[in-house]
């Protein structure tokens, strides 16, 4: 009698198991990425493009800030003058010229987007290609900046140089004027020229006394000078 008793019990508990074991929850496989993620060299280069464009966004705006603050004049004495002459209403750009000036615009861009992309030689010919769109333009002393900056990336310092000189000599009182001078100063302290260099970085602090470049001017003076 109990050992029939304890086979029954043996089959209860042994049911009762399977029973217990239908119930757990089949392991799920972690679910597969849908897609594969971009590679560590295109990011790099979005980043480096990204980054371009916003120094030089911030290069505007600082030459605007150095232009108001050296440019303000006192207020006059208050007095009674004759009514002032009407002023003419500027003519609105022809629509070719509208045109024009935004190629040049979309021509820039695409050449900032390749010296992030790290191909110097292709964005010094884009550069070239806007400065002879418009030699006269608003965009014109960027382009000869940026082809300087690209000989100075390959080690090219003399031609370097030489398009840094270009800017300050023709475009004095644009934007890039501060940075193609500091910039010259660090080429020429690249081939050595120390005293060339220091005279230059002085120039750079007393013209543009405003401006990043004149900050970063003042540190490698003191750099250069140790």
């Amino acid at each position: 009698m109990r050992r029939g008793l304890a086979v029954v019990f043996l089959l209860a508990a042994a049911c009762a198991s399977s029973h217990k074991t239908d119930e757990l929850p089949a392991m799920v496989p972690p679910a597969q990425p849908l897609y594969a993620a971009p590679s560590v060299e295109s990011q790099v280069a979005a980043v480096q493009t990204s980054m371009t464009e916003l120094l030089e966004r911030l290069d505007v705006l600082n030459a605007r800030i150095a232009k108001l603050e050296s440019g303000g004049q006192p207020p006059a004495a208050v007095q009674t003058a004759p009514a002032p002459t009407p002023v003419p209403t500027p003519r609105a750009q022809p629509r070719a010229a509208v045109l024009h000036n935004a190629d040049v615009a979309d021509s820039y861009q695409k050449a900032l987007m390749l010296i992030g992309q790290g191909k110097q030689a292709e964005a010094r010919a884009a550069f070239q290609q806007v400065y002879d769109a418009d030699p006269t333009g608003h965009l014109a002393d960027n382009a000869l900046f940026w082809i300087g900056e690209t000989y100075y990336a390959a080690g090219d310092y003399t031609n370097a140089m030489r398009f840094y000189q270009r800017v300050v000599n023709e475009f004095p009182g644009e934007n890039k004027a501060p940075d193609a001078m500091f910039k010259l100063a660090l080429a020429y302290v690249k081939t050595g020229d120390i005293a060339q260099a220091r005279q230059t970085l002085g120039d750079c602090i007393k013209k543009y006394p405003y401006s990043a470049s004149a900050a970063s001017a003042k540190l490698e003076l003191k750099r250069i000078s140790y």
